[in-house]
């Protein structure tokens, strides 16, 4: 693919946030590894845990975590996001986090059921609802329109457009796979990432601790190729139910999963102008770029009230 077709990438600190935004930013609490204080939303069988902040009666956003991950993993971004005058509430998916509860819904449209659930019960089921959904998130985030919840905006962060042996390979990755004893998870995250900040150390560590080994593997194993959503966006456009999407993406090089090679097919769903690159970033660019990831977000979701 010709690279001067490619979206221009995005390179930001915190001088290029609104003020209240990149202070919230900086002032982020600590994942604290102890914490129990999320709260419980049933639907479907499944007390599904959330986390939130902002005003309660704000346009809301629902941020949806990937495969092994948890709310912990919005533990910048959700304060952000809250800053522009919006509520935000991050919930974990069944078989992680403190949801736990695995249902065996590895599909994609399965995963979207259980949010499509979750979203009802909570009272977000709102017209003016934002969707953000990072990798498996993303996936899931995909299917929701097709399967009857419709937002206002969706945001795909770097959804994976990889092959089944390169998603099945993860499987096997020291990072992807839950670690009964949560300081084990820690030595082993931060000796793999060791650039990381300790509060993003923490918060991987954690959703690995809290994850369900059945449930990453089913994830893992049993989708077969990974699209990048683009046969469920294209589904949800063909019955008229597409809404404005966006696609955050890491890097190719620096190790993000929405490969150049999907780009022509979601370009042209989307729009060119609707695909942004987090310059240098990888997979999960709220760890490494959180200046750079949450100005994307705001670009894709509008600056907010």
């Amino acid at each position: 693919m010709d690279r001067s077709t490619l979206p221009l990438p995005i390179v930001a600190g915190t001088g290029d946030l609104p003020a209240a935004v990149a202070a919230a930013l900086a002032d982020a609490r600590l994942p604290d590894p102890a914490s129990d204080h999320a709260t419980r939303v049933s639907a479907d069988g499944i007390p599904f845990a959330m986390i939130e902040w902002g005003d309660p009666a704000a346009e809301p956003i629902l941020l949806i975590h990937g495969v092994t991950s948890s709310v912990e993993t919005w533990w910048r971004v959700g304060p952000a996001l809250a800053a522009t005058g919006r509520r935000v509430v991050a919930l974990d998916l069944p078989g992680h986090g403190r949801t736990g509860h695995w249902n065996g819904h590895h599909r994609f449209r399965e995963a979207a059921a259980d949010v499509r659930a979750f979203v009802r019960a909570a009272g977000l089921d709102r017209p003016d609802l934002r969707v953000v959904g990072h990798s498996f998130g993303a996936m899931a985030a995909a299917a929701l329109p097709l399967g009857g919840l419709r937002p206002a905006c969706l945001v795909l962060m770097d959804p994976p457009a990889a092959p089944e042996a390169g998603m099945r390979a993860m499987a096997d990755d020291p990072v992807e796979r839950h670690y009964p004893d949560l300081d084990e998870g820690i030595r082993v995250v931060g000796t793999a990432y060791p650039s990381w900040t300790y509060g993003d150390v923490v918060a991987k560590a954690v959703g690995l601790h809290r994850v369900e080994q059945a449930a990453a593997l089913a994830i893992l194993l049993e989708n077969g190729d990974w699209d990048g959503g683009v046969a469920d966006l294209v589904a949800a456009a063909d019955a008229g139910v597409l809404p404005e999407t966006w696609v955050v993406r890491g890097d190719p090089a620096a190790g993000g999963l929405t490969f150049d090679s999907a780009l022509p097919g979601l370009a042209a769903l989307l729009g060119p102008g609707h695909i942004l690159t987090i310059d240098g970033a990888p997979h999960s660019p709220q760890r490494t770029h959180p200046e750079a990831t949450v100005l994307a977000l705001i670009t894709a979701l509008g600056p907010g009230g």
